[in-house]
């Protein structure tokens, strides 16, 4: 208990102190590149700061710029102002102490390196183009015309919750469509029903951060893969980003269980924690309180214009080419690629997705429903031109805040990357640090500074640098299914803030939409997630760490640990 108690400490202490730079691109395509003369820092031999050596190129003065990121995310509750804080530090620490020096490195180095790294533009690009289609789709009615396809099936309190957790399965490609819409669209009808609110958020709030986590085509799924290509540029892995975080998957035990609990408690007619008291209201109280939540809360620039004929259409015909288009221009990249090096190689799926690049098919995809969804909204007169446009730019900026969080972190890990802090750090981990421990130190920790921000992607960007390397010393170079359960850990982990922190967008967003208090949410919600997150550390993360069975096993494991709670720990609904 001592060392892990050490090591849960050191975590914290020393979250994301490696390097994220560069390239979510092939790896062996985007080496970093020297920097130029004339943007060198101070040498690292002429500050004072050096002779704090203890290992890396200056010690524990190295670790500074994660432990100023993490402690301003948590005081300030801004990720934004905490990386560039951490960032900022950084370059104090390699420019020996100069800070005018520093502040004009953290703009005219870093934040361009980050700009113009190789594969870069390109995740920025795909995340743009797949933002700015949701925002048309919302704005035509796609997916309120999914919603009213359900209302039909709403005939009690527990078919609308059923129905309500179906709708968030197929609007799974963006957490904030997926609660606004699923939100707005049927409050009216389970308030007729007497559903209470919080009973509504709930699985509104959980369905909509873990689908868009997981689905392999989503506003998430882009900025992962950056993160991820930036980890195997710093370890000199080969291989595709985009595969490799797909293969995370079976790893990303929280949202994968937070999942599979809902339909559990649903279909039992079950409730868990604070919510099993929580009384429904009449339903002509509760249709009355949705009314007057509904006059006053702006339906926002999106809504689509009065009068417009609602086609479901309009939402699955654009994603399904973004899917179709995603993997077909995987396959087509591959084989090309195959081809030129071997015209008698053996096109075979995975031979396919390993050569292709997953960035130009994420492009491709993206630009491909856009145009479709154009065409569409146009053709049938939806919107006009300039109406299309402006949606489609309304809904690129709804995505502007988690790309600039992402950039900033390519930067801080760039920055981070100049301390060379790699070796000291996972060298102290490594130091009597069991391998069973190191995933669960790791998804709690990522539980533990989501839940402080409020922000996945910046808990992303914070940790994810330090896995990499601390997986390869504890697991070994060779074990890449370890070094897949540990950024699975943080991958999936990181997920904990958005489910349960007041102060996360998704949870404002849940209240806005479904009309309960934000306080009376939270008190519902955390019960949920921190079921979730048990049951994914002690069916997932240790057992499967320590070798006793796979991450398969782990999944049935912990679904029949839900189960079992639903039945001893559940309690039934309020009628």
């Amino acid at each position: 208990m001592r060392v892990l108690t050490k090591a849960l400490l050191l975590l914290a202490a020393t979250a994301a102190c490696t390097s994220t730079p560069h390239a979510p691109h092939k790896p062996q395509l985007s080496r970093p590149q020297k920097r130029p003369a004339a943007a060198q820092l101070s040498p690292l031999h002429s500050s004072p700061i050096s002779r704090l050596r203890g290992g890396g190129a200056v010690g524990w003065a190295s670790v500074t710029p994660p432990i100023v990121a993490l402690v301003a995310s948590v005081a300030l509750q801004q990720v934004i102002v905490a990386l560039l804080l951490g960032i900022y530090v950084g370059c104090l620490v390699l420019s020996g102490g100069a800070p005018v020096q520093a502040l004009l490195r953290v703009f005219d180095t870093y934040l361009i390196r980050a700009f113009n790294a190789e594969g870069h533009a390109g995740v920025l690009l795909f995340t743009f183009l797949l933002g700015g289609t949701i925002g048309l789709v919302q704005k035509a009615g796609g997916g309120l015309a999914l919603a009213l396809l359900l209302q039909r099936y709403m005939k009690s309190a527990k078919s609308a919750l059923l129905s309500a957790w179906a709708l968030c399965g197929l609007i799974f490609f963006d957490d904030y469509s997926s609660v606004l819409i699923v939100g707005n669209s049927l409050r009216p009808a389970l308030a007729a029903l007497g559903v209470a609110a919080e009973r509504f958020a709930v699985v509104v709030h959980t369905m909509g951060v873990t689908l868009a986590s997981l689905a392999p085509v989503s506003s998430w799924v882009g900025l992962q893969i950056g993160y991820v290509a930036s980890l195997f540029d710093q370890l000199g892995l080969d291989g595709d980003p985009f595969v490799f975080t797909m293969r995370t998957l079976p790893y990303r035990f929280l949202p994968l269980f937070a999942t599979l609990m809902l339909p559990l408690f649903l279909v039992s007619g079950r409730d868990f924690g604070p919510l099993a008291a929580w009384p429904n209201p009449s339903p002509a109280a509760a249709a009355a309180a949705s009314i007057e939540a509904d006059g006053g809360v702006d339906a926002g620039p999106l809504e689509p214009k009065p009068g417009t004929k609602l086609r479901a259409v309009n939402a699955l015909l654009p994603f399904a080419t973004i899917v179709a288009v995603t993997f077909g221009g995987m396959l087509a990249d591959g084989a090309s690629k195959l081809r030129a090096k071997d015209p008698a190689a053996a096109l075979t799926l995975v031979a396919m997705l390993s050569e292709s690049d997953s960035i130009n098919g994420l492009i491709w995809a993206s630009a491909s429903g856009w145009l479709v969804t154009m065409f569409m909204v146009v053709g049938q007169r939806i919107l006009d031109l300039h109406e299309a446009m402006d949606a489609w730019m309304i809904g690129m900026k709804d995505v502007l805040e988690p790309t600039f969080v992402l950039l900033l972190a390519w930067a801080l890990g760039d920055v981070i990357a100049q301390c060379k802090t790699a070796d000291f750090l996972a060298g102290i981990l490594n130091e009597g640090l069991p391998r069973w421990a190191l995933p669960a130190l790791i998804a709690i920790l990522s539980h533990v500074i989501s839940y402080a921000c409020g922000s996945s992607f910046g808990t992303m960007g914070i940790i994810l640098p330090l896995v990499g390397p601390v997986a390869m010393k504890v697991g070994g170079s060779d074990d890449k299914d370890y070094l897949l359960h540990c950024v699975a850990s943080v991958l999936g982990g990181s997920i904990f803030g958005n489910l349960c922190s007041p102060i996360a967008d998704t949870s404002i967003l849940t209240v806005l939409a479904t009309g309960c208090d934000l306080q009376a949410h939270i008190a519902t919600v955390t019960p949920y997630a921190l079921l979730a997150a048990a049951v994914a550390l002690f069916a997932g993360s240790i057992p499967v760490a320590a070798g006793l069975y796979g991450p398969l096993t782990a999944l049935a494991v912990g679904t029949a640990v839900l189960g079992a709670t639903v039945w001893l720990a559940g309690e039934p609904s309020p009628p």
